[in-house]
């Protein structure tokens, strides 16, 4: 009964039914440990033979480089134009060649410092008279039998190499003894050459112990050994006698066979894991011994560590099993219950039927709560990215934050904002033509913020960075860095942006980066954001794609506009002399330009220019706000400080127009009325649909901004600005389609979009048909003929 009760119970099955996926996982903990073993020596295996390749191969370059850098230098030997003028035989040696001959061991003594490195002596002769080193002239007999002595090679050996055909060769190692004190080991390299019609000889003498201290230099394992076969076959380096064992000759011949070698050898009863590198230079094998037992140390460890941590889990498991059963079930029973009694959950409209059992009640709660949890946090987000986004702009506009604290911990929270210090970059677009041909009017927006994600990530690569569009053409990013040093950080996005905009650069648009100073301080973001606008400002406008860097330019912070030249400029109103008020701004703008002011404050320049007009105008009874001016003028009209990049010429014409106007007006403009935009600007794009229609031309033929312009039309309409433009074109296209036989290319010219595959890509996209097939299946529906 009591065995009943225990496994019949339905509370009790859902326990032991725990417990046993508790159990089960003790199954895969020993298959994982041992495999997990397995392949973990293997990759380590595998890695250290590389790692000891690759080494290798490095130290038999870096041995190769030296060893061509010191024929090249004998090689320079010979052609240097006073070695030509002066070797020669000793018999032949004019009184003024002898008096200039000491000229010679300085060249060799200048050559041989090159390689010293490597090398141990270099020395030059032209007969068996006398040779020349770096320490002077020594006689022929007295060099080769007492001063530097090769053990193989005796002083008739090299008087023959007088005669020899060979004009580069490598000769054995061979044992030079100097002065019959000092012993060592080289390699000689035999360079011959011409030289005033006689055959003159250099001779380089490469040091064993310097190609054994940079195989050395190279190693992973201080225990590794090494052997070098030469170009003749004879061990040119072997001190722990590795070439001589039998199983290793054995190995060599199979290689010469062309038998696959094994990597791993038994030699004087170590086991060895070899490695083989072979020059590309003269053809010398090098050879690595490195003993086994430096693998098995490491992977000892590992095998140990498995075994004990499978042990440790397995009797772990069994005693957790049953804890963790317990601890598991009571909170699910206890949700169970609190989902059970509420029942008003499963009451409702939409919500899923009964669920079967207790884990399937639970599931439809947790969604639930996950719904809710997600559709919070997207709220947040919202809410979050609005507030980060408005304090940028309040900071960009020149004001400062009482708590700059939130502002801080928010960064840091919700886009990494760890770091001490900020700058300000701004990437300007000046648009070409081609773009807007090229480009249909309602993609561009698209591709603007296209870019601006492409900037985002490229910063966000670097350091925590948060980017602005302030308008169509502009971007600002604020970056998070710790130090000014990091500044360089920048360049190397703005480059990969390059890369990526190098064929768009050509063709659709110049960019101009400016880069702002690091500052510390919340509120000093702002002055970061005026000098990366000063140093777009200060651009060479010949330049297609150029980084400007405020930290190289003199930038100064004030504007001179004195009262005598507001006075001018207010008599030459009066008078309405239009030309002689256009020379008199034209120069207070230059000589401003010349003391090289801030951005900043060449937008205040112009703004104390539109405020002198303005006082005019209203001394005349005139408001200037029903003057209509410019888009950049209107900016400059507001109370904040503008947000957008407007260059000095864009509004120094402005400025002229605007004095033009006040000339030419006596009384104010009807200006239109807020509440006709919407009706406007519908009416602008059915009157004008056939043209290209970008945001920034609505804008500006409305005299408002574009974003503006975008928000006021979604929000009367609901219906974006971009897709109410699709639409009116698609519907004049269906009509065309319909009534005519008008070819697909021609009707796409006549709505206004140029593109042959934007028009087949928005027409399927609204209407879920290509435009021919729309025509075959109006005319199937029995619709009169077209007409042409």
């Amino acid at each position: 009964m009591g065995k009943s009760s225990i496994f019949g119970n339905k509370e009790n099955r859902l326990f032991l039914k725990i417990l046993s996926y508790f159990l089960s996982l003790l199954v895969p903990i020993v298959i994982i440990g041992i495999s997990t073993n397995m392949y973990s020596v293997h990759i380590m295996k595998k890695d250290f033979n590389e790692r000891i390749t690759t080494n290798l191969q490095n130290a038999v370059n870096s041995v190769d480089t030296n060893m061509e850098a010191a024929q090249e230098t004998s090689l320079d030997f010979f052609n240097d134009d006073m070695v030509r003028m002066l070797f020669m035989p000793k018999a032949q040696q004019s009184l003024e060649i002898k008096t200039e001959i000491w000229r010679l061991p300085k060249i060799i003594q200048r050559n041989e410092n090159v390689v010293s490195h490597f090398t141990d002596r270099m020395f030059a002769y032209i007969d068996d008279q006398e040779v020349y080193v770096s320490g002077g002239v020594n006689r022929f007999d007295s060099f080769f039998g007492s001063m530097y002595r090769y053990d193989k090679y005796d002083t008739a050996y090299w008087a023959k190499k007088l005669t020899s055909d060979k004009y580069i060769e490598l000769l054995p190692v061979a044992t030079i003894k100097q002065e019959g004190i000092h012993e060592k080991q080289v390699i000689p390299i035999v360079i011959k050459d011409r030289v005033q019609n006689h055959t003159a000889i250099m001779v380089l003498n490469i040091a064993v112990d310097a190609i054994e201290k940079t195989l050395k230099g190279n190693t992973v394992f201080d225990s590794t050994g090494f052997a070098v076969i030469d170009g003749y076959g004879e061990a040119l380096y072997d001190p722990a006698g590795y070439l001589q064992d039998a199983v290793f000759t054995q190995q060599l011949k199979l290689q010469e066979e062309g038998a696959a070698a094994t990597d791993e050898l038994k030699l004087n009863g170590t086991k060895y894991e070899v490695s083989r590198a072979q020059s590309s230079l003269y053809g010398w094998k090098y050879y690595s011994f490195t003993p086994a037992s430096e693998f098995n140390k490491h992977t000892f460890s590992i095998l140990q560590m498995t075994l004990l941590l499978c042990l440790v889990l397995m009797v772990m498991g069994v005693a957790f099993s049953f804890i963790f059963s317990f601890r598991i079930y009571s909170p699910i029973r206890n949700i169970r219950n609190i989902v059970a009694d509420k029942s008003d959950m499963w009451s409702g409209d939409n919500v899923a039927a009964k669920p079967a059992n207790e884990f399937e009640q639970i599931q439809q709660g947790i969604r639930r709560l996950t719904d809710h949890h997600m559709e919070y946090k997207m709220k947040y987000d919202k809410h979050t990215n609005e507030y980060v986004q408005s304090s940028f702009l309040f900071l960009l506009k020149g004001h400062t934050l009482n708590q700059e604290e939130i502002l801080r911990e928010t960064l840091k929270a919700e886009f990494g904002f760890d770091r001490a210090g900020f700058v300000c970059c701004t990437v300007f677009f000046d648009l070409k033509e081609a773009f807007y041909r090229d480009i249909q009017d309602t993609d561009r927006m698209y591709v603007m913020n296209g870019i601006k994600k492409i900037v985002w990530t490229l910063l966000g690569e670097q350091a925590p960075s948060y980017v602005l569009e302030y308008r169509h053409n502009l971007f600002v990013g604020i970056v998070n860095l710790e130090r000014p040093e990091e500044t360089e950080l920048l360049y190397q996005a703005f480059q990969k942006l390059l890369g990526l905009f190098q064929f768009d650069i050509h063709m659709y648009y110049d960019m101009t980066i400016g880069i702002g100073t690091f500052y510390t301080g919340v509120n000093e973001i702002g002055a970061s954001y005026n000098e990366a606008m000063t140093a777009v400002e200060k651009r060479n406008k010949e330049e297609r794609f150029q980084i400007v860097d405020s930290k190289q330019l003199l930038i100064e912070n004030r504007f001179v506009y004195s009262f005598s030249e507001e006075q001018k400029i207010l008599n030459h109103l009066k008078l309405g002399d239009a030309a002689g008020l256009q020379a008199i701004i034209d120069d207070i703008v230059a000589a401003n330009l010349q003391r090289s002011i801030s951005y900043e404050y060449l937008l205040l320049l112009f703004k104390e220019l539109y405020m002198t007009g303005t006082r005019f105008l209203a001394e005349r009874g005139v408001d200037a706000r029903h003057l209509e001016f410019g888009d950049s003028l209107s900016l400059l009209a507001d109370t904040s400080r503008v947000n957008s990049f407007i260059g000095t010429k864009e509004l120094l014409a402005e400025t002229q127009a605007f004095y033009r106007k006040i000339i030419e007006t006596t009384r104010p403009d009807n200006a239109p009325k807020a509440g006709s935009l919407v009706s406007t600007i519908e009416k602008y794009i059915q009157e004008n649909y056939t043209r290209d229609l970008g945001l920034e031309q609505i804008a500006a033929e409305m005299g408002v901004s574009d974003k503006y312009v975008s928000r006021v039309f979604k929000d009367k309409t609901g219906v974006n600005l971009t897709d109410y433009i699709n639409q009116l074109r698609l519907e004049k296209a269906k009509e065309l389609l319909a009534q005519t036989d008008m070819r697909v290319n021609d009707i796409a010219e006549q709505i206004g979009i140029h593109s042959r595959t934007t028009f087949l890509r928005v027409f399927k996209k609204m209407e879920g048909v290509s435009p021919n097939d729309y025509r075959s299946i109006h005319r199937k529906m029995g619709q009169p003929p077209p007409t042409a």
